[in-house]
């Protein structure tokens, strides 16, 4: 089936294939013992997926009062935003109870306005930041210990300035490490140990910049190696020449690392490159998956089965049109799920939730609930409400029959009902937009700005001591100036101890800078047609076209690399 993309802005066709119809009728849920059928999408893969990624702010803390006990606490929501939002201690007391701000359905109106006045007048959580130690200053942060201005973070510890680190222990400036230790801008590793400037390595330990290398040891600079040792630039040397080479690229100084980068930049080149990252996976189509089985165009996929159309799932099955779902079973249409289970068209779906629709930040337990805002341990609730379970599986399927007629059943929140503006998320990352462009889709934009930290002096990044050797105790009371954006940065203590015990520099860019560079190193969440570059076969690929590398298919990548 071919349709055109509802969105007034887009208008591309799409497909909604005989395998997209049978995971709708899989994923279907039943109340009170009736299947309510999944509607096809009314928007394109694109648009749903923006439509979605509007609620993720990731990048944005701001210092705002506690709605109830007034203290000044760290929150994803601007005091500009409307809501009312309570700190931790606050929020999961038993002092108050989110049903206060429940109210009947009004069949005359469509339902989303109804969510909003809920879920205006309900107390968020600052921030879903869950069943953390020390790890205030981060976002989506869960069962972790000592974590700072992180994202995506999981059943990890000693996290700084990372994004999806899992079952980490560690490291900074890191994108997608797991189960890694004492790891530096590292992106997309696995089993890792004191590993620095490297992607997609697996199984190593003491490499520094390193592409695409298994099981290597004591390596710099090498490309697409397998279980090699004391290798340089993909020469293999023995131990003591090693070690004398490794000495002489003087990593520790900026201008030093830089030479090595660029020498490395130049040997990655003359390398082919894999179509996709597919690892022990099969019937898969997308981008960075590993040990996983019948996924469909999706990205960032571990551990898991039957996802379609999805971003960031690990751990997880029967997955459709859903974005970072961390351990997530029967889901369809929502974002931001940990370990929770048949959850449809809701943002935030915490601690053993189950079986609610359209739900914002339901928490420990909450389940059979409707077009509820912030309920914890609640069941049968509908625009937080309580009600009997008779009354709930009556009223609920007569509320969708309602949201047929206007539109609304089967589509995600409405992209105006977010509480955050365009710019402060994920969506402006992978779907950017001038301001002009978001107002004129009556999308909300926020002018940023750095908060000024008290320092005793200003220094531009140009004029930090080359060598770490010279870097003195008082980096800690500085400001830098970004040698990229200008804007103004402080290095922490941890770093500092970090930086020192593994002979690195320190970093000239702001943490925005840093991360923002580390994602352009991966490939975009897009699939291109192209044939390999040694056989001619055809294939899918996140390499466009123009893009200048030897792109093999998975079986010439094998021959090439074993």
């Amino acid at each position: 089936m071919h349709k055109p993309c509802a969105s007034a802005w887009c208008k591309s066709a799409f497909e909604v294939s005989a395998g997209d119809l049978g995971l709708l009728e899989k994923l279907s849920p039943t109340i009170g013992g009736r299947k309510i059928p999944i509607p096809p999408p009314a928007l394109c893969p694109d648009c749903r997926q923006q439509r979605r990624i509007v609620w993720r702010n990731e990048r944005s803390l701001y210092h705002r009062p506690c709605g109830l006990c007034g203290k000044t606490i760290v929150s994803v929501y601007s005091a500009d935003s409307g809501l009312t939002v309570y700190c931790p201690e606050c929020f999961w007391q038993d002092g108050w109870d989110p049903r206060s701000s429940g109210r009947e359905m009004d069949f005359s109106r469509p339902f989303f306005p109804q969510l909003k006045e809920v879920m205006m007048s309900t107390p968020f959580l600052s921030n879903v930041v869950v069943n953390c130690v020390n790890s205030d200053f981060n976002s989506f942060c869960v069962d972790t210990k000592d974590a700072y201005m992180s994202a995506r973070v999981a059943d990890s510890e000693h996290i700084y300035f990372c994004y999806l680190p899992l079952f980490s222990l560690y490291c900074i400036d890191s994108y997608g490490v797991d189960h890694c230790q004492y790891c530096y801008e590292c992106i997309d590793c696995w089993s890792c140990y004191e590993s620095f400037f490297s992607q997609l390595c697996r199984n190593c330990t003491n490499v520094q910049l390193c592409y695409c290398c298994t099981g290597c040891k004591n390596c710099v600079g090498c490309v697409n190696l397998r279980n090699a040792s004391n290798c340089f630039f993909n020469e293999q040397l023995s131990p003591d020449e090693y070690g004398k080479r490794l000495a002489e690229l003087r990593l520790s100084t900026i201008g030093g690392l830089e030479r090595a980068k660029e020498r490395f930049d130049d040997l990655r080149r003359r390398h082919p490159v894999r179509a996709v990252f597919m690892l022990q996976s099969e019937n898969a189509l997308g981008d960075y998956i590993s040990n996983s089985r019948d996924v469909s165009r999706s990205f960032d996929v571990d551990q898991s089965e039957s996802v379609s159309y999805s971003w960031g799932v690990e751990y997880s099955r029967d997955i459709g049109d859903a974005d970072f779902i961390y351990y997530g079973e029967r889901c369809y249409e929502n974002i931001s799920n940990s370990r929770s289970t048949d959850i449809y068209f809701s943002f935030a779906a915490f601690q053993g939730t189950h079986d609610v629709f359209y739900c914002l930040l339901p928490f420990n337990g909450t389940r059979d609930c409707f077009g509820c805002a912030g309920l914890k341990h609640a069941e049968y609730c509908i625009l937080n409400k309580q009600y009997s379970k008779e009354e709930y599986e009556r009223l609920a399927p007569k509320i969708i029959t309602h949201m047929r007629s206007t539109g609304e059943w089967g589509e995600f929140f409405p992209m105006e009902l977010s509480p955050f503006a365009y710019n402060e998320t994920v969506a402006h990352e992978y779907f950017p937009l001038r301001e002009e462009e978001a107002a004129a889709r009556g999308w909300k934009w926020k002018d940023q700005y750095d908060e000024m930290q008290k320092v005793t002096k200003v220094i531009p990044a140009s004029q930090l001591p080359d060598s770490l050797d010279d870097i003195p105790d008082d980096i800690l009371n500085w400001a830098i100036e970004c040698a990229a954006t200008k804007r103004p940065f402080k290095i922490i203590k941890q770093e500092l101890d970090f930086y020192r015990r593994m002979g690195l520099p320190v970093p000239h860019f702001h943490p925005d800078e840093r991360f923002r560079r580390r994602t352009a190193l991966r490939n975009p969440r897009k699939l291109w047609k192209r044939n390999c570059a040694n056989c001619q076969k055809p294939i899918a690929t996140s390499y466009s076209p123009e893009r200048p590398e030897r792109v093999y298919c998975e079986e010439c990548y094998l021959k090439e690399v074993y």
